[in-house]
Parts: structure tokens; C-alpha cells; sequence
């Protein structure tokens, strides 16, 4: 009697395990996919950019295509954090790099907003508005992805299972303040 209490024990907590394994790796898996579609608007953003800003280096002084290539080099180096992120998507350091080059970013562009003649203004304006649009409503399937997950991450017995597989919570990315 006592085997089979110990037998049927032991199959409740390994189907258990399973279950909590498989649900981990689900949510784990829609908060990578949720970060797919973040980083396909990001990309959409930097592509018209860097477009706009190889357009403007035709016609620029030499003084301005010296502002415009400071600012193709911060692009470059934020699809860099951002191809870093897609090999990591979850990995802190990866995504905090990547919000970094965001800030870095948009601090160029209002810079040279103040400096830059007035035909080439509006163009920043317009970069600086569709990151305002586009980015947060893009962040919110992500950000709720990740609430769940990290949630589900921090329940208990199924936290230990998660800490004996290495699952990190999801990263929360505030750029509220970068974009406005």
C-alpha cells in the first residue's frame, strides 16, 4: 500500500513538473515572439532614418554630413544592440544596451534639431514623432508577454523549477522618457 501511495506521488509530481516545464517554455516563447515584433518596428524606424539621413548627405555641407554621419554611426550601433538582442532576447544586459543606443538616439536627433537648418528640421521631427507612435504601442503585446511570464516564474513550487532551469524574468523597457 505504501509503494503504491509513494508511486502515485511521484507520477502526480513528475506530470506536475512537465506541466510547469511546458507552460515556463510557452510564455518564455511569446514574450521572444512578442520581442520579435518590437524589434521589427524598431528596424522599420531605423531603415526610413537611415534612408532620410543618406538622402540628406547628398545635399549637405560638410559641416551637416558631419551631424549626419554622428547619427548614421548611433543608428548603426543600435541595430547592433538590436541584433544582439535578437540572439538574446531575454538576456538583461542585451535589452539594456539596446534602450542605451534608443536614448543616444533621440538625444542626437533633438540635438541636431536645434542646430540643423530649417529644411532638414521637420525630417527630425517626423522620426522623433513615429518613435513617439510606434514604439510604445508596440512594447505593449511585449510588456504584458512579459508580465505573465515573470509572474508565472514567481509562483511557488513552480519558481524552483524555474530556478533549476535558469529562466530570467523578462526585462520591463521604459522608453516613455526617451521618446517624448
Amino acid at each position: 500500500m505504501g509503494a503504491l501511495i509513494f508511486g502515485t506521488s511521484l507520477a502526480l509530481l513528475v506530470f506536475w513538473a512537465v506541466g510547469a516545464h511546458n507552460r515556463l517554455v510557452r510564455l518564455r516563447s511569446e514574450v521572444v515572439r512578442q520581442w520579435s515584433s518590437v524589434d521589427a518596428v524598431w528596424l522599420r524606424l531605423l531603415v526610413r532614418l537611415q534612408g532620410g539621413i543618406a538622402a540628406r548627405q547628398v545635399l549637405a555641407s560638410e559641416e551637416e554630413t558631419q551631424d549626419l554621419q554622428k547619427l548614421q554611426t548611433i543608428c548603426d550601433d543600435l541595430l547592433e544592440a538590436l541584433s544582439q538582442s535578437r540572439l538574446q532576447p531575454l538576456d538583461e544586459g542585451c535589452q539594456k544596451q539596446v534602450v542605451s543606443q534608443h536614448l543616444k538616439l533621440v538625444a542626437e536627433i533633438r540635438l541636431m534639431q536645434q542646430n540643423a537648418p530649417e529644411a532638414i528640421r521637420p525630417d527630425l521631427e517626423i522620426a522623433l514623432s513615429r518613435m513617439r507612435q510606434t514604439l510604445p504601442a508596440a512594447m505593449i503585446p511585449y510588456h504584458v508577454a512579459a508580465l505573465i511570464y515573470n509572474e508565472a516564474l514567481a509562483m511557488r513550487p513552480a519558481s524552483w523549477l524555474g530556478r533549476r532551469l535558469n529562466f530570467k524574468p523578462a526585462m520591463r523597457m521604459d522608453l516613455s522618457l526617451a521618446s517624448t
